[in-house]
């Protein structure tokens, strides 16, 4: 062998060295922050996946799938997704655009002739975007109570079909289980198939997804996953019928049944990490949609106003730290799930628990970092703040939420929802957290004719950063907590 072969093998040699080492050394990261989570957190069981360019780097179980029978959680594990499903839903209805069987811009009572006159303006783009304006089923009334029975798509939409719209179509924002459902039943009608057959034959089978199907209590799936819920200091603050709860605080349970049925298009399919390897994979690859149809699920949704909101189509869109972050988290009973993909740096992390309050989000994210140190919130400095005026007002909002209070002053007129959640969730939500230490801006930001602010909040020992955007009024407009 030549000089130079040699040199250039040596040069290989210690260039894959240094890559292995490298990636031992993220492995044990992951292990390390992922065991402190799940301690932390009470947390059975995590799965985790990381995708670059298409390929899997890194894909590990943690803890148990089951708690009674101590079956280890692996890379195989089966998880209900719950609304990392929405991604499923929009591509389908998109491979239908393509098709030339759905326009996005036609109405949907051009596909389900029977819904209300009141809807007669609502676009399958509105479905998508979550823009439509038609009332989300799980605010029904009683829908928690009658969680355990099963309903058809047409029977959980009859009470939202009686409620008006809670605004014109295009004109808000606000995120609706309803429009994926029926967005399903679109899928149906067009394609003359039961909505499970549709991805089963059309997507899951083709990827190679053989764990992927619509979840089914009846079925033997082998690698399921349990469902658990923690059951902390404030379960008797909360609702029982939503919780579960019958006396006991800080301890695990089973989580409440929820018929899957109630989660349909919305949120019922089950998958595990490798096969969501496989589908990010195709995503990227094209496989399942012409490059510029992709490129419409990850570009922000547009109002008449012409102003963008941070969703897609099926996807949940924030900026990082300057880099672009598209996909899904899917939060309920019993599971917690997020799909993070980094369109700029070609990287995914996936991340599926067994537990209803874990971080799953905040986790996707930090394990992210751990390949991209820019997306690190380690990054975030403190910078001058040249309106304190505006940061005491929003420092007040958290303050106030801690004791279930809301000045509903402050909120726009379109957003007053908002308050009323912070009045009935807020207090539970952070103040067991305890006193808020420090508030300091990190983010100050114009984007078109709205203001961007964005804190770094410490209650008691933990830290949470706050999105706050404002009106030209100078109203909250809206209001995102990031955990770190």
């Amino acid at each position: 062998m030549k000089r130079a072969e040699w040199t250039v093998l040596l040069l290989l040699m210690m260039f894959g060295g240094f890559l292995s080492a490298r990636a031992d050394k993220i492995e044990a990261q992951i292990d390390a922050y992922v065991n402190a989570q799940r301690q932390q957190r009470h947390i059975p069981g995590v799965s985790v996946a990381v995708v670059r360019e298409g390929k899997v780097v890194f894909a590990k179980g943690y803890g148990l799938a089951n708690v009674e029978l101590e079956v280890p959680a692996t890379r195989d594990t089966v998880y209900e997704l719950l609304s990392v499903s929405k991604q499923f839903t929009a591509a389908a209805v998109l491979m239908l655009v393509e098709a030339g069987k759905v326009s996005l811009d036609a109405k949907v009572a051009d596909y389900l002739p029977d819904i209300p006159d009141a809807w007669s303006a609502v676009t399958v783009r509105h479905l998508l975007t979550h823009t439509s304006g038609i009332m989300d089923y799980t605010d029904a009334p009683s829908f928690f109570e009658n969680a355990r029975q099963d309903a058809t798509p047409e029977e959980l939409l009859k009470p939202v079909k009686a409620r008006p719209l809670q605004f014109a179509p295009g004109t808000r924002w606000r995120y609706s289980n309803s429009n994926y459902y029926l967005l399903g039943l679109i899928i149906e009608k067009v394609s003359g198939m039961k909505f499970a057959d549709f991805l089963e034959e059309r997507i899951f089978r083709p990827l190679g997804m053989t764990s992927t199907r619509m979840n089914d209590m009846t079925d033997i799936i082998p690698n399921r996953a349990s469902g658990y819920h923690w059951l902390a200091e404030n379960a008797d603050k909360l609702p029982a019928v939503v919780t579960g709860y019958h006396g006991k605080k800080n301890v695990l349970q089973n989580a409440i049944y929820i018929s899957p049925t109630r989660k349909w298009a919305a949120g019922a399919i089950l998958s595990n990490v490798v096969d969501l390897a496989r589908w990010d994979a195709a995503l990227t690859s094209d496989r399942l949609l012409k490059p510029g149809t992709l490129q419409q699920m990850w570009a922000p949704a547009r109002l008449n106003s012409g102003e963008e909101v941070n969703y897609g189509f099926g996807n949940e869109l924030s900026h990082i730290r300057g880099h672009r972050m598209a996909g899904h988290q899917g939060g309920g009973m019993a599971f917690n799930t997020t799909l993070l993909h980094d369109l700029d740096d070609k990287l995914t992390v996936i991340v599926l628990c067994n537990q209803t309050t874990a971080p799953s989000q905040p986790m996707a994210l930090h394990i992210a970092s751990l390949y991209v140190p820019a997306l690190s919130f380690a990054q975030d400095k403190p910078i001058e703040d040249k309106e304190p005026q505006v940061s005491a007002r929003l420092k007040q909002i958290l303050l106030d939420a801690q004791q279930g209070k809301a000045d509903a002053t402050l909120f726009a007129p379109e957003v007053q929802q908002l308050t009323q959640f912070i009045r009935r969730a807020g207090q539970e939500m952070l103040g067991k957290l305890g006193a808020l230490q420090s508030f300091v801006l990190l983010e100050r930001r114009d984007e078109g004719n709205r203001r961007l602010y964005r804190y770094r909040a410490v209650f008691g020992t933990t830290p949470i950063q706050w999105t706050f955007m404002l009106n030209p009024e100078g109203k909250v407009f809206s209001i995102e907590p990031t955990q770190e």
